[in-house]
């Protein structure tokens, strides 16, 4: 299943979409709920960041093509984003003028369902709810200066996630491309992930209780692009859909 989080006439409510359909539903994905007799077109809502998690979580160094030829982590390298870098489809990523060198990361999105706590790797995937895109976009100038990455990876709009998430996936057979004004930039095929998402959750699940709608940015693959005003970045995977956002400097 596909769903939306979305704005309609100032009001916010979760969706099941289905085509250019959006049925509304009673409550959260994460909770029972009700298809509701309200529907409207895609076109009329504002789609908005599929979830609004209270812990973010990204892996560092997940790709052996991201590693620089260095060795890969003995156990997952995790990290830490903050609500308010938190930006949904068609939002602005917002560049701090003297941020230096800022590129975008495509990710897939780990959306957890129900509380999490010291899971095993075997049944880490019972408690993710579905997938969604993701854009860890980073200050390379910061994440070398800085000693830790508080500004380099959760500044404001820092991490656009959407348009959906999406149910049923197999994480370890996905690919992820992001463009950049129409020409990709990235191609990643999930299951060149160095630690895969099971063991991720679980990990971090030993330390952490994850709770519905926390995420975890899996980590990204490839060479990334620094970004400029005006461009149009675009992180893809097919079987959830394409999160598009424009850059600007501020």
């Amino acid at each position: 299943m596909k769903f939306a989080r979305f704005e309609f006439h100032g009001a916010i409510s979760f969706g099941i979409v289905e085509d250019d359909i959006v049925k509304v539903i009673s409550s959260t994905p994460f909770d029972d709920f009700d298809v509701l007799d309200q529907i409207h077109h895609i076109s009329e809502v504002q789609l908005l960041a599929p979830t609004v998690p209270s812990i973010i979580f990204f892996m560092g160094g997940n790709y052996m093509d991201h590693l620089g030829g260095g060795e890969p982590p003995v156990v997952p390298q995790v990290y830490t984003k903050t609500p308010n870098s938190i930006i949904g489809p068609d939002d602005t990523i917002i560049v701090p003028s003297h941020a230096g060198h800022v590129q975008e990361e495509a990710e897939l999105v780990a959306v957890i369902g129900k509380p999490c706590r010291n899971v095993s790797q075997a049944d880490a995937l019972d408690y993710v709810f579905g997938y969604t895109c993701g854009n860890d976009v980073s200050a390379r100038d910061w994440q070398a200066s800085d000693p830790t990455f508080w500004r380099a990876k959760a500044s404001d709009t820092f991490s656009p996630i959407g348009p959906y998430i999406v149910t049923g996936l197999d994480p370890t057979k996905l690919v992820i491309t992001a463009t950049v004004n129409g020409e990709q930039v990235q191609h990643c095929k999930t299951s060149d992930m160095v630690h895969d998402t099971a063991t991720c959750i679980s990990y971090i699940s030993q330390s952490v209780t994850l709770g519905p709608g926390d995420i975890i940015y899996t980590g990204t693959g490839g060479t990334q692009v620094d970004l400029q005003e005006g461009d149009v970045v675009e992180i893809g995977i097919e079987e959830i859909g394409v999160l598009s956002n424009t850059v600007t400097v501020d």
